[in-house]
């Protein structure tokens, strides 16, 4: 997830966090499986991508795309804080936002 309220930014976050797997075998296989394409995966991943593997947006947004899941029958989310690298503080914030309780 990625605290982040404008879609360029929170997109190019996203592929930076998320390039070092684009390459990797069994990740493409998984995400071919799940009905992406190779157009999808290739050039840092397609923007339809991105947006369906980085939730981004205001605390508001990001808990609406969280509620999702759970109403889908999820009964625990695991989040992953997308954010500039090193800035400890933006991966702190975030995971502050959406702590338990």
């Amino acid at each position: 997830m990625c605290l982040e309220e404008t879609t360029s930014t929170a997109r190019a976050l996203g592929r930076a966090e998320l390039e070092r797997y684009l390459v990797l075998p069994n990740y493409r296989r998984c995400w071919l499986s799940l009905g992406f394409t190779e157009a999808d995966l290739d050039g840092g991943g397609s923007d339809r991508f991105i947006d369906a593997m980085v939730v981004s947006g205001s605390v508001d947004q990001i808990q609406r795309r969280l509620e999702e899941h759970f109403d889908a029958g999820a009964t625990h989310v695991c989040i992953q804080p997308v954010h500039p690298a090193g800035d400890l503080d933006a991966a702190e914030r975030t995971l502050e936002a959406f702590a338990p309780g």
